[in-house]
């Protein structure tokens, strides 16, 4: 029977792809951790909206960036997020395409698939951060990546209240 479990960081320590064990607190550990908080929080976006291959993608990419970031992957692969990225742009531009423009900020909520996206947007942008606390120039393409994933979800929340008939409350 295989575990959930495996006692490895009960001393604090957890691995990094190379085998080098460091604090849990390390600053790839933040970072891929706040990813895997983007991923669950995204998680229960899908929950709500239902199957959503998008999402499902970005969820995918989430990992993937983990990966990379902790050194599972090469480094080099993390140029393919360019072409993510290029995706993701699409994807807003087809959103922006059915909203109407802003003139002011809007305050986050509405529906509960919108206050969710809106919620992931937030760890996005706190993802961005922390991925760039590591400063390393291999990881720029994820840190457009992210940068532009908190538009997609931006974007995304706006659409969910569009859908549901919520009208966004601005901000004046």
């Amino acid at each position: 029977m295989a575990r959930s479990y495996t006692k490895l960081g009960d001393d604090g320590l957890s691995s990094f792809g190379d085998g080098s064990r460091h604090p849990k607190s390390h600053l790839i550990f933040e970072a891929v951790g706040t990813l895997d908080e983007l991923s669950s929080v995204i998680g229960i976006v899908k929950a709500k909206v239902g199957e959503d291959e998008q999402l499902k993608l970005v969820q995918k990419d989430l990992l993937e960036a983990g990966s990379i970031i902790s050194g599972y992957w090469q480094k080099e692969k993390a140029a393919e997020f360019e072409a993510r990225t290029k995706i993701l742009e699409k994807y807003i531009d087809e959103m922006d395409a059915k909203l109407p423009a802003l003139s002011n900020f809007i305050l986050p909520g509405g529906c509960p698939a919108s206050a969710y996206m809106h919620h992931a947007r937030t760890i996005a942008r706190r993802a961005e951060r922390k991925v760039q606390e590591i400063e390393v120039a291999q990881f720029s393409s994820i840190l457009v990546y992210l940068n532009r994933l908190s538009s997609y979800l931006f974007a995304r929340a706006r659409v969910e209240n569009l859908k549901c008939g919520k009208p966004e409350e601005e901000w004046k």
